[in-house]
């Protein structure tokens, strides 16, 4: 699991650590302070190199040539590093637009290269030695593909997250999403998941009865199952986020403003399903959010569980040219909540 982020370089993370990082995190604070800028970094930090490449179209509404405008904003004349770290023992760092492929303690795994972003992501752990790493540079001098000769990277149980944004899906991706679900079997989980949200619901199906594919809904009272958009950007959204936490083999999920569009009434059973979903397949999730709704939902839901030592929330806060963050968790956490202090 991922147990710590340090920021370096990225935006306005100009030194930035956070620890520790639990089952599941809400990331709250500021209009612009840097929250979305945060599951930014840690996607880079655990994704592939060449992920720098789609960066811009993870998060936000992108158009054209928005990759390049982005890279040239961020990392132009500038250097960055993201380190993750698991509750192993190993870090895994990615290094923008530095001259050395490595540092000491740390073993190169891969580069990438375009325009003016020069990547590396590097590894160290107690069991990565010279040794390992004469092996496994043997073994690329061939042009043959090769693997690190360790357990390290199957540790690394944070590698390639899930992230989901705001914006709702094309109803082509959002039908293969839930085809997905309903091909590993957890369709029934998935309808008593937003039952509790909407009572009526009955079944949902993936159909095209004007020849192009939708998700349709039945509900009670209604003569004809109704196309899912009808039903309101609250419920699609539900939808989608339940659809892609349950069927991802991902072990983190990023994401971004988690009550967009849905409902305060709704949030309690928002992280029901989150938590449970948490439990249940081992998902740890980051999350942000503008709303104290939100957080006092979240809140509740965990104590209600009893699981409380799973949640915790992050306050990002502009210091002078940085960004600090405050972590709120155990007999703080209990203590703020119950006393009904603002802390977005």
């Amino acid at each position: 699991m991922l147990s710590s982020i340090h920021i370096e370089g990225f935006k306005g993370f100009k030194d930035t650590r956070i620890e520790p990082i639990r089952k599941v995190n809400l990331i709250l604070g500021g209009q612009n302070v840097g929250k979305t800028s945060l599951l930014e970094a840690v996607y880079l930090g655990a994704s592939d190199v060449g992920a720098f490449q789609n960066i811009a179209t993870v998060f936000r509404m992108s158009e054209g040539n928005d990759s390049r405008r982005y890279a040239k904003a961020v990392w132009e004349k500038k250097k960055s590093k993201l380190v993750l770290a698991n509750d192993t023992g190993y870090s895994l760092a990615v290094r923008v637009n530095y001259q050395r492929d490595s540092e000491d303690g740390f073993f190169s795994l891969d580069a990438f290269g375009s325009g003016d972003v020069r990547a590396s992501r590097v590894i160290s752990g107690a069991d990565i030695t010279d040794s390992v790493a004469q092996v496994a540079l043997s073994k690329r001098g061939n042009g043959t593909p090769w693997h690190l000769p360790t357990d390290a990277l199957l540790k690394m149980v944070f590698l390639n997250p899930l992230a989901v944004s705001i914006h709702l899906p094309q109803q082509v991706e959002a039908v293969r999403l839930f085809d997905r679900v309903v091909m590993i079997r957890k369709k029934r989980l998935l309808l008593d998941m937003l039952k509790r949200i909407e009572p009526r619901l009955e079944d949902m199906h993936s159909l095209s009865p004007d020849g192009e594919q939708r998700i349709y809904v039945e509900l009670v009272g209604e003569d004809e199952a109704l196309p899912l958009p009808l039903l309101g950007h609250g419920f699609s959204r539900l939808v989608h986020l339940y659809c892609s936490l349950l069927v991802t083999e991902s072990k983190l999920a990023l994401i971004d403003e988690v009550e967009n569009g849905i409902h305060y009434s709704s949030l309690p059973t928002l992280f029901q399903g989150i938590q449970d979903i948490a439990a249940n397949n081992d998902v740890q999730t980051l999350m942000t959010t503008h709303s104290w709704e939100c957080i006092r939902a979240a809140y509740n839901t965990f104590a209600a569980a009893g699981k409380l030592e799973d949640f915790q929330l992050i306050r990002l806060e502009r210091d002078a040219d940085n960004v600090k963050a405050i972590v709120i968790n155990d007999e703080q956490l209990v203590t703020v909540m119950e006393a009904g202090y603002e802390i977005r």
